[in-house]
């Protein structure tokens, strides 16, 4: 996919021969990679789910609960691949092309889709038998069994009868509202963030149409959510994400940042902060930047006797910057979902990015002034170390000029940019030797498994946001903050103390995909720049994620250093807490920081 797209982008700019039908061969090759790769998602534990109140349970309740989320997954799956193989039939006897211009029919591709369903639901069935194999190794007791089994036909009957119409006479609105908690009900079970989505969006969709419209979306909108063009551009980026993250360019731009500044008072810290940034405007999600800083920039602190809390803050404190410093993944998905140009995010989110790292800094310079113990200096290295070491940077400073120059200069779209972007990170990792055949394999096989988790959630997304749109949930809010006579700003402080909240307990990307279709046309109706909106919303909830005592950063910390208690975490991360939110009165205050660099390039 990458290789086609950086071909086209060449011929048809250098030589104005585009390939033909690069859009259609594209959009086939990731039903495959997202269809395909489902199993091994599954087998590597890959789904996102909120698991607040599973973790808090018995090793034996567990077990059983476990194997109920299991079961729905497993009903829900069935029915997708039911329904994708009655799909297969119907294009095989009508003949559908891909597109029109390109001869390529589509029954082939449902057929992989459909195998891909197939194989991923062995692997659920396979995970629920050796769940029961554990059951009885344990002598789970009689009323045990009942429950495992009992809770998901008594699920089941109730779903039955609430995707009968004629049952009850509820009005939209009532309905949008049963609908959304019964979502976040579901979302506090444990069950996957994607088949949350996809139960209610089904059980709604049901009851408001009937079962046949519910089960003929199951079979249609995977298809046509994962064979579309416009999502390409999300694999393109964590690609390239995952081609830097193994060819170690972080640990390069942490070396030049400990050689420039590692010698003052808490520069480590400093440079843990700038690795951060610059991390951020390549690989573009907090996760993967806390994992990366953790292996690299914690060991190196120690080692000069830092204060675990400070250590350990500047990384979760750091790994904010990744959703704001293009390219994000992030802004691409709210684009995508908004209609708000993506080039606009990208180039709206350096000076946001540039300001919190700024805030970051000014934090860390008062907590080391006030507790000098805290980060002693590191080493001094001579100019001549520091000029060299400047090298190593050149990678990450190349790809992020790359794509938003290009995207700016109008040589390619957005897609095309993460095209050129993630050939650009395999080139330079073979040119710095840093490919071997073992890290190759294993970066295209967690972009594989990153990508099809993402796009199950999205499948679910679009399922769900097309239930809420038939209830009219954004009209009707609209029209009651409208009657309600308030200041749209009193409307967007309360729409961001919600995701703040949510933020705690979910992943920013099902965030994104549930809240932004929802309550961006609201926004707009309300004359708030969307661009500014979007920037806000973006970091209140990456605020969430690194916000004690349940965001989901810290424990991403916790899991990779296990002797850091998590009262330390904590300890650390408030400060960054403090700083995010000052750095976000000033965006609210100064909103033309988020506007000023996009109109100007204009």
């Amino acid at each position: 996919m990458v290789v086609i797209s950086f071909a086209d982008v060449i011929l048809r700019y250098f030589f104005n021969k585009p390939i033909k039908g690069v859009y259609s061969i594209t959009e086939v090759m990731l039903i495959t990679v997202v269809f395909l790769g489902l199993a091994y998602t599954q087998s590597e534990k890959g789904h996102v789910s909120i698991d607040l109140i599973t973790n808090r349970l018995s090793s034996g309740t567990r077990l059983i609960w476990d194997n109920v989320l299991l079961l729905i997954t497993i009903g829900m799956t069935a029915l997708m691949t039911w329904q994708s193989f009655i799909q297969f039939l119907v294009l095989l006897h009508t003949g559908v092309m891909q597109r029109q211009y390109l001869a390529i029919p589509r029954y082939p591709f449902m057929a992989i889709l459909f195998i891909g369903l197939v194989l991923f639901l062995l692997l659920l069935l396979r995970d629920f038998v050796n769940n029961l194999a554990e059951g009885i190794k344990r002598r789970l007791k009689g009323y045990q069994w009942l429950l495992m089994f009992g809770i998901p036909i008594l699920f089941l009957v109730l779903a039955i009868l609430w995707i009968q119409p004629t049952l009850f006479q509820l009005s939209l609105p009532v309905i949008a509202m049963i609908g959304l908690v019964f979502s976040v009900a579901m979302f506090i079970t444990g069950l996957p963030i994607a088949f949350c989505l996809l139960l209610t969006g089904f059980l709604f969709i049901g009851h408001i149409c009937g079962p046949d419209s519910a089960l003929y979306m199951l079979g249609v909108d995977p298809y046509g959510t994962v064979g579309s063009y416009t999502w390409v551009v999300v694999t393109f980026f964590i690609l390239m994400g995952s081609f830097v993250l193994h060819a170690k360019f972080g640990e390069d731009v942490y070396l030049t940042a400990h050689r420039w500044i590692g010698h003052f008072r808490a520069g480590l810290a400093y440079a843990t902060i700038a690795a951060c940034a610059a991390m951020s405007a390549i690989v573009g999600t907090s996760i993967a930047v806390v994992g990366t800083m953790t292996s690299i920039a914690l060991p190196e602190m120690r080692k000069y006797k830092y204060d675990d809390s400070l250590s350990a803050g500047t990384i979760v404190g750091g790994s904010a910057l990744g959703p704001i410093i293009p390219p994000s993944i992030i802004f691409i998905l709210y684009g995508i979902l908004s209609g708000v140009s993506i080039g606009d995010l990208f180039i709206g989110g350096i000076i946001p990015g540039l300001l919190l790292a700024f805030m970051f800094c000014i934090m860390i310079f008062f907590w080391s002034r006030l507790n000098p113990n805290i980060g002693l200096p590191g080493k001094t290295y001579q100019w001549g170390q520091r000029l060299v070491s400047l090298r190593s940077a050149g990678p990450v400073l190349i790809l992020f000029l790359l794509v938003i120059g290009g995207l700016y200069t109008g040589i390619f779209t957005p897609s095309e940019g993460g095209a050129i972007g993630a050939f650009g990170a395999f080139i330079l990792g073979l040119l710095y030797r840093r490919f071997t055949w073992k890290n190759f394999a294993k970066s295209l096989l967690e972009s594989g498994q990153i990508i099809a988790m993402v796009f199950l959630i999205l499948i679910g997304a679009q399922i769900f946001t097309r239930f809420l749109v038939w209830c009219n949930v954004a009209d009707a809010a609209t029209r009651i903050i409208a009657g309600a006579h308030v200041s749209p700003l009193v409307v967007v402080l309360f729409i961001e103390l919600i995701f703040f909240i949510l933020g705690f307990i979910m992943d920013i990307l099902p965030l994104i995909l549930i809240g932004v279709p929802i309550l961006h046309p609201i926004i707009v109706a309300l004359g708030v720049n969307p661009l500014w909106f979007a920037m806000i919303t973006c970091i209140v909830i990456n605020l969430g994620t690194l916000t004690p005592p349940i965001g989901m950063n810290l424990f991403t910390l916790k899991a990779m250093e296990k002797n850091i208690p998590i009262s330390v975490i904590y300890r650390g991360a408030m400060p960054f807490v403090y700083a995010t939110v000052a750095g976000l009165l000033v965006l609210w205050f100064v909103p033309s920081l988020v506007t000023w660099l996009p109109d100007l390039l204009k």
